[in-house]
């Protein structure tokens, strides 16, 4: 088997480099495979880029939903403590209604011994006659 090389003539005096098409041919898969392992390189490093601002904007988002969940017990006590509130002034306006009803039913009550008293005496002494009213809940 026959082998063929290729040579490429140098007219130097000096002892130098021979460059051969076999030596040209592994020089530049070197360079290109320097070039392909860089790419991938500078691929990796660019997804590594990507995820370590997504990791960076992941944080931020967190922080922020931290902050809004404080903010968010905040308003939960605050409308706890409105509640609270309004829970307080409606019983003490029960109270007060409660009290007024008592006032007026006691007032309506002397009232009506008062009038009692009053239609008695004038029965006695003189020939006044009591009429009795009935309550119609219909409309005449």
């Amino acid at each position: 088997m026959f082998t063929t090389r290729s040579t490429i003539a140098i007219t130097s005096s000096t002892p130098g480099i021979t460059v051969t098409l076999e030596n040209t041919g592994i020089f530049l898969g070197i360079i290109v495979s320097v070039f392909i392992i860089a790419g991938g390189a500078v691929q990796i490093i660019s997804k590594m880029n990507k995820i370590s601002s997504s990791i960076t904007q992941i944080e931020e988002a967190m922080k922020e939903h931290a902050r809004n969940a404080e903010k968010i017990r905040q308003l939960e006590r605050t409308l706890d403590l409105h509640i609270q509130d309004y829970v307080n002034r409606k019983d003490v306006i029960q109270m007060l209604l409660g009290q007024l009803d008592q006032k007026i039913t006691h007032k309506f009550k002397r009232l009506l011994f008062y009038t009692r008293d009053v239609q008695r005496f004038l029965q006695k002494d003189s020939s006044f006659v009591i009429r009795e009213y009935e309550e119609n809940t219909e409309q005449e």
